[in-house]
């Protein structure tokens, strides 16, 4: 099994497509601690100074309220200089999420196309814990990047900010825990399509949709009715950490739903891999 996840690691780290995606997400968490900087540290004093200019636009009492509700926004927003503000701000994106799928669904057309995966069958390993191990290999490595991006963004944040603060240690790493969570959702979604495409395209697309929110708002209509589907929805669960308003209760919701999306979109590749034909 580790000789396996050597093989696969190998593949995976060389592949073009995981270079790609690794430059945007540490180019993306640079972006994340600079704009950490100018919200917390208001350099320039640009944050008054756009308040100042908002302002004398401002015509009627309407303009005024929304400008009032943009301003509380940008309060609250500043309030990043700190562990769990790293967090929100280099996390808690969908974007970052679909860079990951995208990245597993061209990995897994590229196999298929040079059919390595030949290999593995043809040392007389079972199909599904060819697959599984596939799996294992892409989420462990989708962890470590991302462990190894909030730590350079965390560093950078520290370095940059004038002031900083480690607050929440303990809710910050159950957040963490609970991202990996809806990356792993997504990316075993990525990960049943490609497979049973045994092509990219098709897996790129849905997940976007999956990704980007267009499923949200079919659950949106549906929680009019039960209110509890929108536990379901991945990307409002990444809006509620953002916004620090998860309950102890809804966390331990939250896990369940994860786990049974990890569970039914692993089951569906892992099942299909004993009836089909591997060459």
């Amino acid at each position: 099994m580790i000789k396996e996840l050597k093989v696969n690691f190998y593949r995976i780290v060389r592949s073009k497509s995981f270079v790609v995606i690794l430059i945007l997400l540490i180019i993306g968490a640079i972006f994340s601690s600079v704009e950490i900087k100018f919200l917390a540290d208001n350099p320039f004093n640009w944050i008054d100074n756009f308040k100042e200019g908002m302002s004398d636009v401002s015509t009627s009492e309407e303009d005024t309220q929304s400008f009032n509700v943009l301003f509380t926004s940008i309060d609250q927003l500043r309030d990043v200089n700190k562990l769990s503000g790293v967090m929100r701000m280099t996390m808690c994106s969908d974007l970052v999420c679909f860079l990951y799928c995208i990245f597993i669904a061209l990995f897994i057309s590229a196999e298929y196309k040079s059919r390595f995966h030949v290999n593995h069958f043809s040392l007389n390993a079972s199909p599904v814990r060819v697959v599984f191990l596939e799996w294992l290999s892409l989420l462990l490595v989708m962890v470590l990047v991302e462990s190894v991006r909030f730590i350079f963004a965390l560093g950078l944040s520290f370095l940059l900010c004038n002031s900083f603060e480690f607050d929440n240690v303990i809710r910050t790493m159950a957040y963490i825990v609970l991202i990996f969570g809806i990356m792993t959702v997504f990316a075993s979604f990525t990960f049943m399509i490609a497979y049973l495409r045994r092509s990219g395209g098709l897996a790129i697309v849905l997940s976007s949709l999956f990704c980007l929110g267009f499923f949200d708002f079919f659950l949106g209509i549906i929680s009019v009715w039960i209110p509890f589907v929108e536990k379901f929805s991945m990307n409002m669960l990444l809006n509620s950490i953002a916004l620090n308003n998860l309950s102890s209760a809804e966390y331990v919701v939250e896990i369940i739903v994860v786990v049974l999306f990890t569970t039914v979109f692993l089951s569906v590749p892992l099942i299909v891999s004993t009836k089909r034909d591997p060459y």
